[in-house]
């Protein structure tokens, strides 16, 4: 797998109806939360590990992460994981939210629909995470450095680097690599403030 990872002794892995964007104030919030129950109950409670694990093994943190906001907010306000999968008591339970939090419950099983369903975030989910590797990273930067030095000397040949063992390993995405430096952003915080925020573009297989 081809990865970034900060020039430390640390290194970081480079891991259907039409979702309506959230309206401040909408009625419709409560229905697109009712929309997304039915898949919610294997992907948080059931069958977590199975539906992770059919995910590309770059987005597997996300769904993590993205899995325990939604437990997490939820927990804040009095709703339980349970009803998380039951169409009836999450509409019990969401009727009591302000407009708010409801656009806000919406908005978070909307995006977790879409990873589990098409197998990647959401375009908007990108967005914030290389807003944050740009800040932080400069990582457009770096990564178009690297890669035209690598196309250069033929390492890098039409997006993949081809391994001694003569098989093709592509390169992460730029957005690939910001999701996952965002998604570590609280662990790797230490050492951007140690100054380490040099990234380098290699392989690891397996």
């Amino acid at each position: 797998m081809s990865f970034f990872r900060p020039t430390s002794e640390s290194s970081l892995s480079a891991t259907p109806a039409e979702a309506v964007p959230p309206v401040a104030g909408s009625p419709d919030a409560e229905v697109r939360v009712q929309r997304t129950s039915e898949i919610l109950g294997e992907a948080i409670m059931d069958s977590v590990s199975s539906v992770r694990d059919s995910l590309p093994k770059e987005h597997r943190t996300h769904f993590e992460t993205l899995r325990q906001e939604i437990i997490d907010f939820t927990k804040a306000q009095g709703i339980s994981k349970e009803s998380l999968g039951k169409p009836d008591l999450l509409r019990e339970a969401t009727c009591k939210l302000s407009t708010p939090d409801l656009e806000r419950l919406a908005d978070l099983l909307e995006r977790f629909e879409h990873l589990v369903k098409y197998k990647e975030p959401k375009k908007e989910d990108y967005t914030e995470a290389l807003e944050y590797a740009e800040e932080f990273y400069h990582l457009r930067e770096q990564y178009t450095s690297q890669v035209s030095l690598l196309e250069q000397v033929s390492i890098l040949k039409e997006g993949a680097i081809l391994g001694i063992d003569n098989k093709k390993y592509p390169i992460p995405t730029l957005e690939q690599i910001a999701m996952r430096l965002f998604e570590r952003r609280e662990t790797l915080r230490t050492k951007h403030d140690q100054g380490f925020t040099k990234l380098l573009l290699q392989i690891q297989k397996g």
